[in-house]
């Protein structure tokens, strides 16, 4: 199991020595910190700690400013993103349409360039051009999720929906409830991109709990679907729902008795209720809580809880 700096260490290794140089110069506390590094072709390495983007300068200074910062070059977008899919572009269509892949230790890249569209104009099939290409870090904190634990399940199995800006640490949270709800319940972990569990070989690399079942790199629906089918489930946890096309799948394993635990994008509970997805879910009573998880100095932390 990699803990949180071999995490760093193997998103690293995507890195040319310019780069990795750069990043092992900053000072230990903030490296340990690091939630995203981000590479902008022709523009200047930052990387995002607490919620806010730095420069990084390459003796490891965070500044504000670009002045003196890292010049990200065509080598270090191209070595880092074809490393991320082991120099075997053609293996891994699926991820590149969709402009993300999940690599050892749960770390994310996504990138994003010129877009290739598929026959009919309705969907990206590949990318071209690489411009950016962000490393999010996978952080296992034991004990993240026990604030939320402790205010929805201290009477037994709930529905909770938590709510977040991009980097407040909903994933990182999903993950300790995860761990902490499979050491009572029965789970299945609808685990789409591969970054609660990181399972490697089937293995998951992160503790996500005894009674976890893992359906790894399912998409919602064949995933929810399934795992209600065949895993009879006491509770249901999946990462960042809202699309229209989660609905019927949500629905059925409510239906079915099964309790919700997700994530969604949502930067306010008032945000949360206008997304359409969201707001009929809110409606039909699927959730029994609401939390909102802030930034910042809060990262990571209930900033607000509903009982619905």
């Amino acid at each position: 199991m990699l803990c949180g700096k071999n995490k760093l260490g193997s998103a690293c290794e995507l890195l040319t020595p310019k780069i990795r140089s750069a990043v092992f110069s900053i000072s230990e506390l903030e490296r340990e910190h690091i939630q995203e590094i981000r590479l902008r072709l022709g523009r200047r390495l930052t990387a995002n700690l607490f919620g806010k983007e730095y420069f990084v300068t390459c003796d490891g200074k965070l500044q504000n400013t670009c002045e003196n910062a890292v010049n990200v070059t065509f080598e270090d977008i191209d070595t880092a993103y074809k490393r991320a899919f082991r120099n075997s572009l053609h293996s891994y269509h699926m991820e590149i349409s969709n402009g993300y892949i999940t690599i050892d230790g749960g770390n994310r890249v996504g990138f994003c360039g010129t877009a290739i569209l598929d026959s009919d104009y309705n969907s990206v099939d590949s990318v071209k051009h690489i411009s950016s290409v962000n490393i999010r870090i996978a952080r296992e904190i034991i004990g993240a999720g026990e604030d939320v634990y402790r205010k929805a399940f201290s009477d037994g199995p709930a529905s909770l929906l938590i709510g977040g800006p991009p980097a407040c640490g909903k994933t990182t949270v999903l993950r300790d409830l995860c761990r902490i709800l499979g050491g009572k319940y029965r789970i299945s972990l609808i685990d789409e991109r591969n970054e609660l569990s990181a399972s490697k070989d089937g293995v998951p690399q992160n503790n996500v709990g005894e009674m976890t079942d893992i359906f790894n790199c399912y998409d919602k629906y064949d995933g929810i679907t399934i795992a209600v089918k065949v895993m009879s489930p006491t509770i249901l946890v999946c990462d960042e729902i809202g699309a229209k096309g989660d609905l019927s799948a949500l629905e059925y394993a409510v239906n079915s008795g099964v309790k919700l635990v997700a994530t969604c994008h949502a930067g306010s509970f008032d945000e949360m209720k206008k997304r359409p997805a969201i707001s009929k879910l809110m409606k039909e009573k699927v959730f029994d809580y609401a939390g909102i998880l802030g930034t910042g100095s809060v990262c990571g932390q209930l900033v607000s809880f509903y009982k619905l």
